[in-house]
């Protein structure tokens, strides 16, 4: 099986090409700027007015450079490009951005510069290929954070949280979706219809937090215990998942900004004792926690960009030998458990 496998975060984009013949030692890798950078560099260096169309994607910094380049500027996104910045359109118009159709995007190019977004570069498989990279996946596995469309009245906080805590008793392979992605995580569809309009291959979708803490499984001293506490420190959010024999016991998201040494101590602590509460992690400005089991874990891991302001807690797992390529593994092993 031949799996393109890519990690999109806040910060970088991590990517692993890997096939069941080479395995995960001799899988090739790339880390490179995430998308959301990448493109809010290029909203920065320009000094005119902007078309944007594309797909929905990761917003943050690219979100941040929209809004900055509105102080001089006009902005026009096509609808599904538009929900990048928010969900909900009319709190996008309110910002100043007018909303176009995809067939007005060719003549106001003429006036201002177009840039189209996308989560996926498709000029990836082309230099994959002037490297005598086989190109031909069977499957495409993904990793975007998505908070999913908030309902009425409800938070963009709290629907996040709600996606994750009713995977709570099951595996983490739960929180993968193959070949298919519920309209509501926006982000998601997406990337998913992007990709079915040229690859004809399998296509799996998975939360960034589950992949890291799946790919992080797959750490050699972590592998074997059947008592584990796995924390990703991303450059935007922390999720720790308390696993026994593999299946999800409770669940703690926060944002890594509001989180030292000392806190997130005090949370794993409650935690592996089953005393963990939502309020407690949502009042504090988090996403949430969700505990059914006590866990008293023989190991806990720690892997992301942020690791490090939280050494002494755990292990730096590496799986495959790489702490950047964790999301990838994550994505590889669930493509192959499904598959």
């Amino acid at each position: 099986m031949n799996i393109l496998s890519i990690d999109i975060g806040a910060g970088t984009q991590d990517i692993m090409v890997y096939n069941e013949e080479r395995g995960f030692a001799n899988a090739y890798k790339l880390v490179l700027p995430s998308p959301t950078r990448f493109f809010a560099e290029e909203v920065r260096r320009s000094k005119e007015d902007l078309v944007i169309s594309g797909y929905t994607m990761g917003g943050g910094p690219f979100t941040r450079a929209v809004l900055e380049h509105l102080r001089k500027y006009k902005v026009y996104m096509t609808e599904i490009a538009a929900k990048t910045l928010r969900d909900d359109l009319e709190i996008v118009k309110s910002y100043g951005i007018e909303i176009i159709s995809e067939d007005e995007v060719e003549s106001l190019s003429e006036k201002a510069k177009p840039i189209r977004i996308s989560d996926v570069n498709l000029r990836l498989l082309p230099f994959l290929s002037s490297f005598g990279v086989d190109i031909s996946f069977d499957v495409i596995a993904i990793a975007v954070q998505d908070h999913g469309v908030a309902p009425p009245g409800v938070t963009d906080r709290e629907n996040r949280f709600r996606l994750i805590e009713e995977k709570v008793g099951g595996g983490i392979e739960s929180f993968a979706y193959l070949d298919g992605v519920p309209e509501n995580l926006s982000r998601m569809h997406s990337i998913f219809e992007s990709l079915k309009r040229w690859h004809k291959g399998h296509i799996l979708l998975v939360d960034t937090g589950p992949a890291a803490v799946l790919g992080s499984i797959e750490d050699e001293r972590v592998k074997e215990k059947k008592h584990c506490i796995c924390i990703n420190v991303g450059n935007a959010h922390t999720i720790a998942m308390s696993l026994i024999e593999k299946r999800i016991a409770g669940v703690i998201e926060h944002h890594t900004k509001l989180l030292d040494k000392q806190k997130l101590k005090y949370y794993i602590n409650k935690l592996s004792q089953g005393k963990l509460t939502f309020k407690e992690v949502f009042d504090d400005g988090g996403h949430g926690a969700l505990v059914i089991d006590e866990n008293q874990p023989e190991i806990i891991s720690l892997t992301g960009p942020k690791r490090a302001k939280m050494k002494g807690l755990g292990i730096f797992s590496a799986p495959a030998g790489d702490m950047m390529m964790t999301g990838p593994v994550g994505l590889i092993k669930a493509a192959l458990k499904l598959l």
